[in-house]
């Protein structure tokens, strides 16, 4: 039967792309060979998209949950397991696009989930948001295809956060272990990523702000802006400036993050 090495060595055409099966839209090596090293009979494991990385997680005899919209990947995977003597009775495919699947799942307390189906804006980051209630404390997540920009801000944002720890990382996929159950539901002040690439208090995201409208053309409210600026700061009202209130005044002392 064959083993990991060996779809590394040679790996099957599962992808399909304008009329050509493909065999290099796949896990790179270290990620492959990690899902070969950490996940075994027993675990539950879910993922998004499908490919040699479904056939690693069929061999390893874990309870798999695959979610991919194109069925005949799922015919081709299954036959390459057919071919290769690997059975994929432990794996469930569910034919549909995961920002509607995921939020449908019942089951639960997964061991280990893998984002690599679509990766356009936002698709890794809903993927992540549902993923994230339905892997276990402890419980590793992979975020194939970082060099894709999408997929490496969903990573700069959880490493950020105190509930997701990095455990490893390399030029194609990064591996982080969940460590609470809150960062998907917080509100932006409590999110150190998001609070620091604000207007709110950021002054390089008002000059960003200001760079963007000069891109879109937007002249008037460029002025505007520049000049409500200039006489905040000379008024000393620095953390005023573009007409953002001062966060306090926004959330009050009570905390109340209703407005």
């Amino acid at each position: 039967m064959v083993q990991v090495h060996d779809l590394i060595a040679d790996p099957p055409k599962l992808h399909a792309h304008r009329g050509e099966l493909l065999s290099d839209w796949r896990l790179g090596d270290e990620t492959l060979l990690f899902l070969d090293q950490h996940v075994t009979a027993g675990m539950k494991t879910i993922e998004t998209g499908a490919g040699i990385s479904t056939v690693v997680f069929a061999l390893s005899g874990a309870k798999h949950t695959c979610i991919v919209p194109d069925g005949g990947e799922v015919d081709r995977i299954r036959s390459y397991c057919d071919e290769q003597n690997i059975s994929h009775t432990n794996v469930d495919f569910i034919i549909g696009r995961s920002e509607y699947t995921l939020p449908k799942l019942e089951d639960k307390d997964f061991d280990l989930a893998l984002i690599d189906g679509r990766h356009g804006f936002p698709a890794p980051f809903i993927d992540w948001f549902y993923m994230a209630g339905l892997l276990k404390l402890g419980g590793i997540l992979i975020i194939d295809d970082i060099r894709i920009w999408t997929c490496e801000l969903l990573l700069q944002f959880l490493v950020s956060e105190e509930e997701w720890i990095l455990l490893e990382e390399n030029l194609g996929a990064a591996i982080v272990v969940k460590q609470g159950n809150n960062a998907q539901h917080k509100e932006w002040v409590d999110q150190t990523f998001v609070l620091r690439r604000s207007r709110s208090v950021s002054l390089s995201a008002k000059a960003r702000y200001l760079l963007n409208l000069l891109r879109r053309g937007n002249l008037p409210l460029l002025w505007g802006a520049v000049a409500l600026g200039v006489s905040s700061a000379k008024a000393g009202k620095l953390d005023k400036v573009l007409g953002r209130r001062d966060l306090r005044e926004v959330w009050g002392n009570s905390g109340d993050q209703n407005h």
